[in-house]
């Protein structure tokens, strides 16, 4: 192409392209504009050649442009950025476009600026594309499903949450209604009543609230979600938007929890029933239980020496009848342990001293050598009296299940913030699996059960009197080779 034909069509791209084009010395002052640049910004030519291009940029971009300017100067690029120019009418008027500089021997000449007008509606246009693909990423990427319904009721966006959540796809299920689709029968009426009550009198009881209700699967099946409706008033009329979430899951774990709470309770409603049952029987069998072995004693003491069968039959009816009511104090400490009634009468006492006379007064009645290898000095808070049917009922156990030994071993050691008495035996021993049982009421070793009397709640009580007076009771155990029972106290 020859140079003037060259010349005259760049001349013509210039003069006739509708994009904005301008030269700048490298200071930034205006060599020369396009009819377009003077045309959309309302100068005349002789009104910017000579100017500074600061002068005809709005304040809020001119330390950009200068920092792009600059960058493209020492870095040798093209710069797309956006621009704001003030128009011969003190109007804004928007551009966006690159900014480049021509350089000669490597020196840099002068700066050239081309840019589209993006004011008024081609601006407004990119704005509302720009609106509408973040509201597409919004709906396709959101955690919640999204429909946008009309005021017709009519299906308008369905994001792919509400595919996952509902079984509809959109072709599916685009222009139908809610009613139709996912709207259970039960709330179709109202959800027409309350659509038609909204557009008479714009108000509606759920807009802008969230709320529980239950929806419709594509195969029928209704479940629970949470909804959270929001409006909006365009020219073609009413948009309601619908946030939902499926909560079906939550629903099922809050109804088992309410059934396992009411299972609960009814339980222990009937365990009250049964230890006030109790405490009355076991008061009421006490009566004539003592008034037996009053009567069995006097006959005893009335007894000659020719009647000594007489005597020795009542001597064992009157043992029978100190196990029967050990057996119904049992209960009865039971009962008031579960209904709160077993009070305890606490004070200062020296425990090396309590548990050596406690341990004496037991030996008097059990076969079992008692060995005492430990006996540390501590002062400790207790009611004497339960703490004794606590060490009572330890070393009962202890000879009960270790038949064909004849010692148990008891130590007390004191710590910084407690002493901890123990008592070991050599007997049956207990299974791993059943030692975080053995404490439970009425818990007995099914395999030894049959070989050993008792209702299983003597360990029971001993672990409760103990949780009263602040300390803990455990066992180690070892199957075949024996038990040692703990408890500690504070001192």
């Amino acid at each position: 192409m020859e140079a003037n034909n060259f010349d005259n069509h760049y001349r013509d791209l210039f003069e006739n392209t509708q994009d904005l084009i301008c030269f700048l010395k490298i200071d930034g002052e205006i060599q020369l504009v396009n009819p377009a640049w003077l045309h959309t910004l309302n100068y005349q030519l002789n009104d910017v050649v000579g100017k500074n291009i600061y002068q005809f940029i709005h304040p809020d971009y001119r330390e950009k442009y200068r920092k792009n300017q600059e960058e493209v100067i020492i870095n040798h690029t093209i710069k797309s950025i956006e621009i704001a120019y003030i128009s011969g009418k003190n109007e804004l008027v928007i551009g966006e476009g690159q900014l480049g500089c021509f350089y000669k021997n490597g020196e840099p000449q002068y700066t050239r600026c081309v840019f589209k007008n993006y004011s008024d509606n081609q601006r407004t246009e990119k704005i509302v594309r720009e609106s509408e693909k973040r509201l597409k990423v919004f709906l396709n990427r959101g955690p919640d499903a999204v429909i946008i319904i009309n005021e017709r009721q009519e299906i308008l966006e369905w994001n792919p949450k509400a595919e996952a959540i509902f079984g509809f796809s959109f072709e599916e299920i685009k222009g139908k209604t809610l009613t139709e689709t996912i709207i259970p029968p039960q709330y179709r009426e109202a959800h027409l009543k309350g659509m038609q009550h909204f557009l008479k009198t714009s108000e509606g009881p759920i807009l802008n609230k969230t709320v529980e209700i239950t929806a419709l699967h594509k195969n029928g099946k209704e479940f629970f979600i949470n909804l959270s409706i929001s409006n909006v008033k365009l020219d073609e009329g009413w948009l309601f938007i619908a946030f939902l979430s499926d909560i079906s899951k939550r629903k099922e774990t809050e109804e088992a929890l309410i059934r396992k709470e009411a299972e609960l309770l009814q339980s222990k409603r009937q365990q009250e029933k049964n230890d006030q049952f109790i405490s009355i029987a076991s008061h009421e069998l006490k009566t004539p239980i003592t008034t037996i072995k009053a009567y069995t004693q006097m006959t005893m003491a009335m007894c000659n020496d020719e009647q000594q069968a007489i005597k020795a039959n009542l001597g064992k009816i009157d043992q029978f009848i100190n196990k029967l009511i050990f057996l119904i104090n049992e209960l009865l400490h039971v009962s008031q342990i579960n209904l709160g009634k077993l009070i305890l009468s606490k004070s200062k006492i020296n425990f090396q001293t309590f548990l050596s006379e406690t341990l004496n007064a037991i030996q008097q009645i059990t076969t079992h050598q008692i060995i005492v290898e430990c006996n540390d000095e501590a002062e400790v808070t207790a009611d004497t009296l339960r703490l004794e049917q606590v060490i009572a009922n330890l070393i009962s156990n202890a000879a009960k299940y270790s038949p064909g030994k004849n010692k148990i071993v008891v130590r007390s050691i004191k710590t910084e913030n407690e002493i901890i008495c123990s008592f070991t035996d050599f007997g049956i021993g207990i299974a791993a699996e059943y030692l975080t049982k053995i404490f439970n009421r009425f818990f007995r070793v099914d395999e030894s059960s049959y070989l050993f009397s008792g209702f299983g709640i003597g360990l029971f009580i001993s672990h409760q009197i103990i949780n009263q007076h602040g300390g803990k009771m455990w066992v180690e155990s070892e199957e075949g080779k024996g038990s040692t029972f703990y408890f500690s106290l504070p001192v």
